[in-house]
């Protein structure tokens, strides 16, 4: 929906009938749900609410606002209606209105792909919840790399060097350069700015000149930053009901290697593996509804899958010796996860 005017938004807050500190906090409470849960819905998002406040407010005014906020523009989460992203339900179910953090909507045809994505992931998944509404509040920002594990994650991500090579299928290689044209070899990833593939073939997918350059603009960022999105998205939303966690580590490698023109040795590759694994099984995941899957699996001894299979790229590396196939087991194994072929 098109954002509404500064004076219209006035007159409709005011029409709602609210305070302005209570307008303040439903916005807080709505901007935590979105980095803690990525997605909810407005009804399970008021059980949340009224679980910390009680009676502070009433459904119908909660429900209300989320019809005025999703009107505000700028705002890091979105509310969208269930019919928008949805197309075969029905319109008019206000209660089921979506919560959305904004780095789960895309581009194009495809804008809400990762929200799908998601779905799919997190049914049937209690939402988890804070001991207290302080420990929720601290998600009115992004957190996922503010964990010791995710400081460990990014100071090791923050080492890396480029090669300078983009490494493409059937064993084509081009030079990495950055948005100035400058090559990137032997440059660490926080040093350079450019487009991966991905996003060169969208700029240049648009006629318009205009198009074109607000793709350049947000696509303009450092490699390091890349990465570290890519690791976050990856490990938020997940994909296993069609991927294993090995493959999902895989296709961070390929990544990786073909993209950024990074590839690991031994040393690294270990290293890289742990703090993937040790990122993953700590962070509160949007999949897991906002649990930390070492958590979801005590709690109901179902928050990781029980086999996995492994990917050809990873096979590659057992193969080659690059990486211990017996130790990687051991890994799993810890986490009651079986490898199979």
């Amino acid at each position: 929906m098109k954002p509404l005017s500064p004076k219209t938004l006035e007159r409709k807050y005011a029409e709602l009938g609210l305070s302005k500190a209570k307008i303040d906090l439903l916005r807080n409470y709505f901007l935590c749900f979105a980095n803690l849960y990525g997605m909810l819905e407005v009804r399970e998002a008021w059980d949340v609410f009224k679980h910390y406040e009680g009676n502070k407010i009433r459904k119908k005014d909660f429900i209300a606002f989320s019809g005025i906020v999703q009107r505000e523009p700028d705002l890091p989460f979105s509310v969208l209606e269930l019919n928008e992203v949805f197309t075969d339900e029905p319109a008019g179910k206000p209660d089921m209105r979506l919560i959305v953090n904004n780095d789960l909507i895309g581009l194009g045809y495809g804008k809400y792909e990762q929200i799908y994505r998601l779905s799919d992931m997190a049914v049937d998944k209690p939402l988890w919840l804070p001991d207290s509404k302080d420990e929720l509040f601290e998600f009115h920002i992004d957190r996922f790399y503010l964990s010791e594990e995710g400081k460990k994650m990014a100071e090791f991500l923050s080492d890396l060097k480029s090669d300078g090579v983009f490494k493409m299928h059937g064993g084509k290689t081009a030079e990495i350069r950055d948005i100035e044209d400058n090559p990137v070899k032997g440059k660490r990833l926080s040093d350079f700015v450019f487009y991966t593939h991905l996003e060169q073939f969208e700029i240049d997918y648009y006629k318009s000149e205009s198009k074109k350059e607000t793709l350049r603009q947000l696509f303009k960022e450092t490699a390091l930053k890349k990465l570290m999105d890519y690791i976050r998205m990856n490990l938020q939303i997940g994909n296993h009901f069609y991927n294993s966690v090995a493959d999902d580590l895989d296709y961070t490698l390929k990544f990786m290697e073909e993209e950024l023109g990074v590839t690991l040795t031994e040393k690294q590759l270990e290293q890289f593996i742990e703090l993937y694994t040790n990122l993953n099984n700590r962070s509160h995941l949007w999949q897991n509804c906002g649990w930390k899957p070492d958590d979801l699996f005590r709690a109901t001894n179902s928050g990781m899958p029980k086999s996995v299979s492994i990917g050809a790229n990873l096979q590659n590396l057992f193969d080659s010796g690059e990486l211990d196939r017996d130790e990687f087991e051991e890994g799993l194994r810890k986490m009651g996860i079986e490898l199979i072929q």
